[in-house]
């Protein structure tokens, strides 16, 4: 029953994944199969274009040819070219080339839909957790979404690039199988039917290539948490001496990410490597019957052409069914986490805010964290305008909070925000943050010049309106003696300058330099 609902569960994702491609990406997938059109009958000319090159090495004379030798004669002779190796050798390659060329295309095409659709789901997804309040990114796992964002999406990708490829590749078999069908339908239908026998056993593969697929997410989710952890703690395991055990840590959870995604890549690639030669074996046993009844050398040398070149896609075919089943965990973590995301929507008003007349009100406000004890319990409290207010507590008191409760990043579970005796929910909160001057506990920089970080809050902040915020911060000096000043940018720098910042406030100024 377990595997019957995820079998079920596997489908839905694989259609609701084709109608998403086919819905939001027309254009693309109208190119794509227009060249595999064009890729289809340049083909199956190559197919063709076999029989005449044979039947002329087989008799040079061509007293007695086929259907296709008659037609290219005919053709030949209108055009005034004699019959030759040269030119039955000339069209052989020449349909080769095309075909080579429409290859490639082909290829740029796929290439084309899968970043078309990486940056949609990347912008879907940053759209929608971003829409969200800050419970969603406070109580998400951090490894889980940098996960998602960092390997998930690029894995979704590359699978939806192999799902065009798929599509694709369904094209490219019916026209191949089309000209050989005609030339001699009972070998070609013999050789495919012992062929698609032969792999109905990696077909069955599909419910183990998901299990290790949710389980490579879920290793690689745990090693990305860890590495963050490390990275947003180094200062901390420098403190305490904890080098050894903080790498410890995530080699024991990498090794067991590479433990799974060691089994899922090689299943991945053994499915084609071992269907291959059972797919030979099907073409040698219906060459072998065709033979016995006397069917032409030259018919048979290409169909056989033309099912040697099928047999690989049949395979990549197989592949195709490994490689979604192994991707759609992937694709359910970011469908669970824009779910969650929109959960969390943060409901916008209609009132725009631009200045402060009267106060801020806390009134019978109640707030807990999951799955803690009440952290606020029926605050009631007035900011005025001019008023300078200082929170004082011990620490986990709740001033944190409360800062986040004006601000309308948490939601209280009782009571309201009133602003000028309006509540938060009726403003347009992006308006009323924008005109918030929020200096959170730990200072923040971008990977950006220091002019670009002092910009990022307020676009239209003037030269002079930037120095008086570095003069506040006793970052002046500092900048000014920088090599481009203000304009500096650069990692490290920017590491000591947070420094300087964080020093200031604690009144401490020996930053290094």
């Amino acid at each position: 029953m377990g595997q019957s609902t995820e079998g079920r569960g596997a489908l839905s994702s694989v259609i609701a994944i084709f109608k998403e491609f086919l819905s939001r990406y027309p254009k693309h997938f109208g190119l794509l199969f227009l060249l595999l059109l064009a890729e289809g009958i340049v083909a199956g000319l190559s197919v063709m274009a076999v029989v005449p090159m044979m039947d002329f090495l087989l008799d040079p004379s061509l007293s007695k040819v086929g259907r296709v030798t008659s037609v290219v004669l005919q053709v030949l002779d209108r055009v005034d070219l004699m019959p030759s190796f040269v030119v039955f050798g000339g069209l052989f390659f020449i349909s080769v080339l095309f075909r080579g060329l429409f290859s490639v295309m082909i290829r740029y095409a796929i290439l084309r839909i899968k970043y078309a659709v990486v940056r949609g789901l990347f912008g879907d997804a940053l759209k929608t957790f971003f829409k969200a309040r800050w419970g969603f990114f406070s109580g998400s796992e951090q490894g889980r979404l940098l996960n998602t964002l960092n390997k998930e999406l690029n894995t979704i990708g590359d699978t939806l690039g192999a799902l065009a490829t798929f599509l694709a590749n369904i094209i490219q078999l019916a026209v191949y199988l089309a000209v050989p069908i005609w030339l001699n339908a009972s070998m070609t239908l013999t050789a495919l039917g012992l062929a698609v026998l032969f792999g109905l056993p990696f077909l069955l593969l599909h419910k183990v290539t998901y299990r290790l697929g949710r389980r490579n997410t879920e290793t690689a989710n745990v090693a990305m948490g860890v590495l963050s952890e490390m990275l947003g703690a180094a200062r901390l395991i420098l403190g305490f001496g904890r080098q050894q055990h903080a790498q410890d840590s995530y080699l024991k959870a990498f090794d067991q990410h590479i433990k799974v995604t060691l089994r899922s890549q090689v299943l991945s690639t053994a499915v084609p490597q071992f269907f291959q030669p059972m797919a030979v074996l099907a073409v040698l046993i219906a060459l072998g019957f065709s033979i016995g009844r006397q069917a032409p050398v030259s018919e048979l040398a290409a169909v056989m052409w033309s099912l040697l070149a099928a047999m690989p896609i049949l395979a990549s075919l197989l592949q195709g069914n490994v490689t979604i089943s192994n991707f759609l965990p992937s694709y359910e973590q970011l469908v669970d986490l824009r779910r969650k995301a929109a959960d969390f929507v943060e409901i916008q008003g209609d009132r725009i805010f631009s200045r402060l007349d009267h106060a801020i009100e806390l009134r019978h406000l109640g707030f807990t964290y999951p799955g803690r004890s009440h952290t606020l319990v029926d605050v009631n409290m007035s900011f005025r305008k001019g008023e300078m207010v200082a929170l004082v507590g011990e620490s986990g008191a709740g001033k944190s909070t409360i800062t986040d409760l004006v601000l309308g990043l948490q939601v209280p579970d009782e009571g309201e925000v009133l602003i000028d005796g309006v509540s938060l929910g009726a403003w347009n909160q992006n308006s009323f943050r924008e005109r918030v001057g929020y200096v959170p506990q730990d200072p923040q920089l971008f990977h950006m010049s220091i002019r670009q970080n002092l910009l990022w809050s307020d676009d239209n902040a003037s030269e002079a309106a930037m120095w008086d915020a570095l003069r506040a911060a006793n970052a002046d000096q500092f900048v000014r003696d920088l090599p481009e000043g203000i304009d500096t940018g650069g990692a490290t720098l920017l590491w000591t300058l947070k420094e300087a910042i964080y020093s200031s406030k604690t009144g401490d100024m020996n930053y290094g330099t």
